[in-house]
This record gives C-alpha cells, sequence and structure tokens, in this order.
C-alpha cells in the first residue's frame, strides 16, 4: 500500500500540466517555422542547452570553445553549480563536432562516459575552456576527448568520452581558424 502512495506521488511530481505542455509544442512549432529550405534549425533542446557557446579555434580533430554558464544550466538542487545533464550535452555536442571537425563521415553516437569531476567549480557566470579531440577513426568508428575546465581557475569540471559510428553523409569541409592552440 505504501508503494503505491510512493508511486502516486511520483507520478503527480512529474506531471506535466496542459499549460506547460502547451508552452514547449509552441516553441517547437515557432522553430520549425523558422526553416528556410536547406538551413538547419536546432531543436528547443539545443537551442536552450547550447545557446552561447563560443567556438575559438577548430582545426581537423581539435576544436576549442568557451561557454558562460547561464543560470538556466544550473542544478535545480544547488543554484550555485552548472548541472549534470548540461555537462553531458556540452560532451554529447562539442564531441560530434569534433568527430567531423577534420572532413571525416557524420556519425551517430553509440557510447559515452561522463566524468563529473567538480561541477561546483562551474557556478553561473563562470566562463568554461572546453577542449574536444579526435582520439581516432577506425572504419565508421570515431572515438573523441572533451575536457571542460573553469577557465579563470584552471579547475577540472567534467572529462567526457565520446564514441560514435556510421557513415551518414559527407560532412561539409572543416573551415580552418589560425589560433595559437
Amino acid at each position: 500500500m505504501a508503494e503505491s502512495k510512493t508511486t502516486a506521488a511520483a507520478a503527480e511530481l512529474l506531471r506535466v500540466s496542459d499549460e506547460d505542455g502547451a508552452r514547449v509544442d509552441a516553441l517547437d512549432r515557432s522553430a520549425s517555422a523558422m526553416k528556410r529550405e536547406g538551413e538547419v534549425v536546432p531543436s528547443f533542446f539545443e537551442g536552450f542547452a547550447l545557446q552561447g557557446i563560443r567556438v575559438n579555434a577548430i582545426h581537423p580533430g581539435r576544436i576549442l570553445c568557451s561557454f558562460t554558464v547561464p543560470a538556466r544550466l544550473t542544478s535545480s538542487t544547488n543554484r550555485q553549480q552548472l548541472a549534470a545533464g548540461a555537462v553531458v550535452a556540452l560532451v554529447d555536442e562539442i564531441g560530434s563536432a569534433v568527430s567531423v571537425s577534420d572532413g571525416k563521415q557524420l556519425k551517430v553516437s553509440v557510447d559515452m562516459s561522463v566524468a563529473l569531476v567538480d561541477l561546483a567549480a562551474a557556478a553561473a557566470g563562470d566562463t568554461l575552456r572546453i577542449t574536444a579531440r579526435t582520439l581516432g577513426h577506425k572504419g565508421f568508428y570515431s572515438g573523441t576527448h572533451v575536457l571542460i575546465v573553469n577557465a579563470a581557475t584552471g579547475q577540472v569540471v567534467a572529462e567526457g568520452r565520446h564514441s560514435l559510428f556510421g557513415k551518414l553523409k559527407p560532412a561539409p569541409p572543416p573551415t580552418i581558424i589560425k589560433s595559437n592552440i
């Protein structure tokens, strides 16, 4: 009996109101309406979680980015630190980008591991330095490494490894930006 009350309480806590559901649907529809022929429009999630990433340099097999932590991506339980889900999204997207930075084929994620070293080292307003590199390619398989560090303190926030597989379609040729990486 106690278990069913707990389950019911959890279900009620996770229930999305019709009003909130309609708001998310409207956001998705408005993003879709903005698409022009040949243009890629990010999903609601990508826009929410990844808005503000600055690509500082890109070379074949290596990308350097910076990202100022917005308050919207801090933990719901601890507003003083970056949310774990935001870190995973950064590793996923930047790891995918570096896997095609040398002109390889687009791939899909097959495995990802993220070590959340010190989330408290990334609070709202902190600037992060994100370095991603390709570990290698073997056939249609690619491996990447993503390191997220607080730019001011040098503290490691997280480290991720991302595996991708598949020959989907040709990637556009990389644009080389000169820098001092």
